[in-house]
């Protein structure tokens, strides 16, 4: 184990010292890792390798599985909510999957920065409306948050796709922040706006 702060701010142990059980672990997150690595947060999570490996599993899920909404649609999600949570590790993660999805790299800036102020249609801003009002004020919903999301197209498999998204989000979100986990090296850091 070490105590890296340039990885988080709790003891982690790295990938070239994994123990037996933490190791294929690791294998899984690389597998499934667009740059093939073990990222901060998940190393952020070796000291409980049962956590690691379920957050894993779900994370899995959720992105093998994304329909009916669009790849576009989830990253706006996760980006617009881990902005609202002031997490920078995972909007600088987010931001640039955001800008493939809708190859629009100034657009996906611009919903980081103000989802509400970006050239949105209509139905994609009143999702993020959802996701927004259930981080920010969850005890407050009631069934007519879901009527206005189908007033807009959204049938209740894609209403149950987005919470459940922005909520592992709303976790993920707390976990890098409340445990100090840095952005990887050579990773850009994007710029995001408070999106309350």
């Amino acid at each position: 184990m070490t105590h890296d702060p340039r990885t988080s701010w709790i003891d982690v142990m790295p990938p070239e010292v994994a123990s037996p059980e933490l190791a294929p672990l690791y294998a899984s997150v690389r597998a499934t890792s667009t740059s093939g690595q073990v990222g901060h947060f998940w190393q952020s999570l070796s000291l409980a390798p049962g956590t690691l490996g379920a957050m894993h599993a779900m994370y899995a899920t959720l992105w093998n599985d994304l329909a009916p909404l669009t790849r576009a649609q989830a990253e706006m999600v996760v980006v617009v909510v881990t902005a609202l949570n002031g997490a920078a590790y995972c909007v600088s993660h987010h931001g640039p999957r955001l800008a493939d999805a809708l190859q629009n790299d100034p657009l996906a800036r611009a919903i980081a920065n103000d989802y509400r102020t970006a050239n949105l249609p209509a139905r994609d801003r009143v999702l993020l409306d959802h996701v927004v009002a259930l981080t920010c004020e969850p005890s407050e919903r009631t069934e007519a948050d879901l009527a206005r999301l189908r007033e807009y197209g959204y049938d209740d498999r894609a209403i149950l796709k987005a919470t459940t998204l922005a909520a592992f989000y709303d976790m993920v979100s707390r976990i890098v922040t409340v445990l100090g986990v840095s952005i990887e090296p050579g990773r850009e850091r994007w710029e995001f706006g408070t999106q309350k």
